[in-house]
């Protein structure tokens, strides 16, 4: 790397910047991995800064030679998944491919773990075709965790995007004079919140099941089903896998039932011969994430394996793309430890797309989550086995 870009170092960016700023916010090049669309006004420009730049929590201007060339960011998020925070960048593009990025983002990954202590894990996501911020993740030493399949909208389109991760418990191979080669550790452990609530003992897959357990569907749960709902929110083996405790009383579960499962946007109890033994949602993003959901489950512990969770999801697949048309994706976060519901969606057809690294805080643990996905695309989606 040529001296002059040396020296980088990173500060607020405030409306006075509004000038340096319009010189990347202006540029087709620049936007075109971005989610907004290139500006075209100064007025709109100021308008970024003051609405959002400002309040972010942490947003740094790239500055090369105390002047910004781009911006850098930490979006953190909240609850059981706020053991992570994602990374982003932008930079003009008459300093692109001199290691300014690199740098910048080697500066952020040895400050962030310190500031914000709590902080486990930092991700990024690169579109698919940005192969110069896939190096950029590479050189800093992320890991390259897998290819999330449509997983954004990208100006109105779903986009295939790379999932890159770093842990705090890599921070030492920055401190090593940033290097610009660093060896990142493989390592398991992240939790799901709703997308696999379930684990099913190991059964060979030739064994004959025994009793009729074919006759599933699926029905909206309400009330009524209270003591139904009661036979699987009580039992410490169910809950193990979920974000929610075990309950202890009917009160909290017909809280539950009334104020999360009815107002749910998709909600379903599994039934068996008409009797609900479980339930399985689908939750939607908004905005740029509107393309994809995430699909849940939980079963009573003495119907696992059994098939009957297998069913209930192939069910689900068969009918929410045709029920929410924009649907491009369907996805589910597994504990790594869950071998039941991995089984499950392999059973299924859902691709496994990686493992995302200290993911998620299950009971105030931040635990390895695999990420599993079907497309409406995919052929599976149409055999006659879902239906």
């Amino acid at each position: 790397m040529d001296d002059g870009y040396l020296d980088i170092s990173l500060r607020l960016l405030d409306p006075s910047d509004i000038d340096d700023f319009m010189v990347w916010a202006t540029d087709d090049k620049v936007s075109k991995f971005c989610s907004w669309d290139t500006y075209t006004s100064k007025q709109d420009g100021m308008s970024f800064i003051v609405n959002v730049v400002v309040p972010h929590p942490w947003f740094r201007a790239i500055c090369l030679k105390g002047r910004p060339v781009g911006g850098i960011s930490v979006t953190p998020n909240e609850g059981n998944e706020s053991c992570r925070a994602e990374l982003g960048y932008v930079l003009a593009s008459e300093y692109w491919g001199k290691g300014i990025v690199t740098r910048a983002v080697k500066l952020v990954a040895s400050t962030i773990f310190f500031e914000w202590p709590h902080l486990e894990r930092l991700e990024a996501l690169v579109d698919v075709e940005n192969s110069g911020s896939q190096r950029v993740m590479d050189k800093v030493g992320f890991k390259r965790e897998g290819v999330l399949r449509k997983y954004m909208l990208l100006k109105g389109r779903p986009r295939d995007t790379v999932m890159f991760s770093l842990l705090r418990t890599e921070l030492h191979c920055l401190f090593e004079e940033f290097h610009e080669s660093v060896t990142v550790i493989d390592k398991p452990s992240e939790a799901c919140e709703q997308g696999e609530m379930e684990k099913i003992q190991a059964k060979p897959d030739n064994k004959e099941i025994d009793g009729d357990y074919s006759n599933v569907s699926l029905r909206l749960l309400d009330p009524s089903d209270i003591d139904d709902v009661m036979v699987w929110v009580t039992d410490d083996k169910v809950s193990k896998y979920c974000s929610w405790d075990t309950y202890t009383s009917k009160d909290e579960a017909m809280n539950l039932i009334v104020d999360v499962v009815v107002p749910h946007p998709w909600f379903r109890a599994i039934c068996l011969k008409g009797r609900p033994i479980g339930a399985i949602l689908v939750t939607p993003n908004k905005g740029n994430e509107s393309c994809r959901a995430e699909v849940g489950y939980h079963l009573a512990s003495k119907y696992w394996g059994k098939g009957i969770a297998t069913r209930a999801v192939k069910l689900v697949a068969s009918t929410i793309f045709i029920e929410w048309p924009h649907l491009e994706r369907l996805e589910a976060l597994v504990d790594v430890d869950n071998m039941g519901s991995l089984r499950v969606l392999e059973k299924v057809g859902f691709k496994r797309e990686g493992v995302l690294r200290k993911y998620y805080l299950l009971k105030r643990r931040p635990i390895d989550m695999v990420m599993f996905s079907l497309l409406s695309s995919d052929p599976q989606v149409n055999y006659s086995i879902f239906t």
